[in-house]
Formats: C-alpha cells, structure tokens, sequence
C-alpha cells in the first residue's frame, strides 16, 4: 500500500512539474511575441507633396511652350503653364531707366502681359473654382490671321486650395485642324533659351492668368475633310479649340476642367469692335515682341502700339497702364535711336566677313602639371634635404 501512494504521489508532481512548465513556455511565447511588434512611429510615412503656397519657383518658365508656327494637323496640342512674374517688367524698367533695352529674349512676352490686371465680360464658369473668358478678332500682329484670347481666372467662391495651387496649373489646348491650319502661341518666342536661364521667380498671388494665340485659319469650307480625319471627328463643326485644365505637378493625368469649347462664332469682323482689356492686351504682348524682335511680326510697329494702348486706356487716366504707355514711349525712343540700331546691325554674309583669327595651340601638359589658374594656389614647399646614403663597405 505504501509502494503505491508513493507512486500515485510521484505521478502527481510530476504532471504539476509539467503544467509549471507548459505554463512558463507559453508565457515567455507571448513575450516573445510581444517583443518583435513594430513600432508604429518608424513605419514608413507618406511623402510630403510639393508646397502649393505662394513663394519662389526655381523651375522652368515655360515647361511645354513654344514659340513658332505650328500646323495644326501635326501638332493640335499645345500646353502652358500658368507660373506667373514680375521679375520680367521690373528688368524692362530698369533697363529704359539706364537708356537701354533689355537682351533679345531675355524677356517674355507673356509675362509682361500678365503683369497687369484684367476685367472681362462673358465669364463662364466651368466649376467651382476656376471660369473661362475668351475673344477673339483680327490680329493687329499679322494680316489674314486672327487674335485668340484664353482668360482662366479663378472664381469669387474659389477653395483656399484652388488660390494657393493657382500658379501650378497648366493648360491644355486641342485645335481643330478642320477650322484652324496654323497657330502660334505668342510671348513664347524662345522659350527653350527663357527657360534654361537660371534666375529665381517670385510667384505672384494672381487670380487669373491670360494667354494669347495667333491663328490662320482654314480658307477652305469647314464640312471639308482633312488629312487627319480621326482629330477633326473629335470636334463640332464651329469648335476652333478645347480647353482643359490640370495640375502642373502631378502625373495622374486629373483634370479639374476638360473640355471647354471654344466657338467661331465669336469672331469679330474688325479689331476694333473687341473690348479695352483685348485690345491693351494685344499691345502689351506686342511690346515684348518687339523688343524680342520677333521674326513672326510683320505688320506692328512702336506707332500702333502705343495708338492701340491709349485708345484702350481712355477710362484710366491715372494707373498701371498709363504708366505702360509711358513705358512703351521710352522704348519707342531707345529703339529707333541711330546708337541701338548699331548695336542689332544685321551681321554680314560670309563673304564679306572678315576671317577669324586662328587659335592658339594648345599645349601638352606634363604628368602632375597643374593649370595656370591653379597654380598660384599652391605655395612653393622647399625641398627637404635626404639624407645621403652610407657607403657599403666592400668588405665582409
């Protein structure tokens, strides 16, 4: 009996001895467990997006323009975007101060025209944030072509977001090739060499921005088929355009207006039937063409410019824009004067150039030899005398 209740007792500690032990393991398990859970603050965070608050834009001007005639069954689509500055009409100013022009296309135009403010009529509003204006009328640049003004301004019940994100914007056009054959996107006259120029930009707090087109249109009837039929499928039979907007900055393809139709029927018969701010507009841009020497102006001079400019400004006798035509005076003067006119002669064909002058050769440089401008960087080190060797004994 004894023999038993020892071997009962003993089977009992052990499975207690078991159960401590089975216990401790799931324990530890747990802690285990616990112990490799990540720490949710070095989880990755989301990116940051671009600051969308006015300030400084260190990219390009002009990302997509361009400046030269395009046919539009090639090329339909043109894009701009709508970073605004006065950095532009501030380095006019301060040139005609020193009795000179600016550099060829060291300026441009669509930044001068953006520089002044802007009333129209005939606003439409393509959503709750942004509106659309457009005009157009016989261009004073170029005759047989046609002047179209884009006006995209931002509504009175804009979002905080939609105000501050106002100079990321970029513009899509799509002409129609049935009804348009070329057009030009003025004030982009060089815009591959405005672009790369290295210069900080402040941007400004405009609520609107304002571009300008030159268009030859389509002589032939607008039922008539093109070559590229599948383009022109895309448009009503009075449609010259479509307008879209979209953020500059983002990849996504979003569009926060698509599609606005701009008709023919608006067309003026004369130039000046069109409102003040068209025709002021025309004169502004034309200004900056001029001063560019633009190869795409024919027909515009100082003269109508500033006859333009002051039948436009009539209603303001004392502003921004009487101080332009002032501008546009001084620059008149400078340009026509005999000392400037020297200064843009024309170079002379190639054979009545006189030959450059042969460079010099160009030296071989010796191994560890440094330039000349280097060299005077570097202080002349005195040798340090060696040691001379013992003689070695001949002996052993």
């Amino acid at each position: 009996m004894k023999k038993q209740s020892r071997s009962g007792l003993y089977q009992c500690r052990l499975l207690l001895i078991t159960s401590l032990i089975a216990t401790s393991l799931c324990v530890n398990a747990t802690e285990s467990v616990q112990a490799v859970t990540p720490d949710p603050i070095t989880l990755p965070k989301k990116p940051a997006y671009p600051p969308v608050k006015p300030g400084y834009y260190h990219g390009q001007i002009a990302i997509n323009g361009h400046g030269g005639n395009m046919v539009t069954g090639e090329t339909p689509i043109s894009q701009f975007n709508l970073v605004t500055s006065s950095a532009d009409y501030q380095l006019l100013q301060q040139a005609v101060a020193q009795n000179t022009l600016p550099s060829r296309n060291s300026i441009s135009s669509h930044q001068l025209l953006n520089t002044f403010d802007y009333e129209f009529e005939g606003f439409e509003e393509v959503s709750s944030n942004y509106a659309i204006a457009t005009e157009i009328a016989p261009s004073p640049y170029n005759q047989g072509t046609q002047l179209l003004l884009v006006n995209i301004a931002l509504t009175k019940d804009a979002s905080d977001k939609a105000v501050l994100g106002f100079n990321w914007l970029q513009a899509t056009m799509k002409f129609n090739p049935r009804l348009v054959s070329e057009y030009r996107l003025v004030g982009f006259e060089k815009a591959y060499q405005i672009s790369t120029q290295n210069r900080q930009l402040t941007v400004s707090n405009a609520r609107q921005y304002i571009v300008l087109y030159e268009l030859r249109l389509n002589e032939v009837d607008a039922n008539s088929q093109t070559d590229n039929s599948s383009i022109s499928q895309r448009f009503s039979a009075t449609e010259l355009a479509e307008v879209s907007i979209s953020d500059g900055r983002s990849t996504s393809g979003q569009r926060f207006v698509n599609q606005f139709p701009i008709d023919i029927n608006q067309l003026q018969k004369f130039f000046e039937q069109t409102t003040d701010g068209f025709r002021f507009a025309a004169a502004v841009a034309g200004l900056g063409q001029l001063i560019n020497r633009s190869n795409y102006v024919h027909d515009f001079d100082y003269n109508k410019l500033i006859q333009i400019a002051k039948e436009a400004t009539k209603d303001e006798l004392n502003g921004k824009r009487s101080q332009f035509i002032e501008l546009a005076e001084s620059v008149a003067v400078i340009a026509l004067s005999s000392e400037y006119q020297q200064s843009i002669k024309k170079p002379q064909p190639p054979h009545q150039r006189e030959p450059y002058p042969m460079p010099q050769p160009i030296k071989s440089k010796r191994i560890g030899e440094l330039p000349e401008a280097k060299q005077q960087l570097i202080l002349p080190v005195e040798p340090i005398p060696l040691p001379k060797p013992q003689p070695v004994s001949k002996h052993i």
